[in-house]
């Protein structure tokens, strides 16, 4: 299964298999494994019908917005906005 990080430093990234949460965070400290995997074009598509869009840590965002955690939108993440 494979893990998901999002970073201010990096911005979004899979984690290799034998690589930790915590050794990421070492060198990027801002670091978060993400609530889900990177949400489909028709999932972005339909949270932006709805007005807003999920924020990588699972929280919900105007499509352009950062969630009161510090983290984007997802299409933000992902460099739709």
């Amino acid at each position: 299964m494979k893990r998901y990080v999002w970073s201010k430093e990096r911005g979004l990234r899979c984690l290799k298999p034998d690589a930790s949460l915590d050794s990421y965070r070492a060198k990027y400290p801002s670091a978060i494994q993400t609530s889900q995997p990177p949400p489909t074009e028709t999932t972005l598509k339909r949270w932006h019908d709805n007005g807003g869009c999920k924020a990588v840590d699972g929280c919900w965002v105007e499509p352009d917005g950062i969630c009161t955690h510090g983290c984007p939108a997802w299409l933000m993440a992902l460099g739709w906005i």
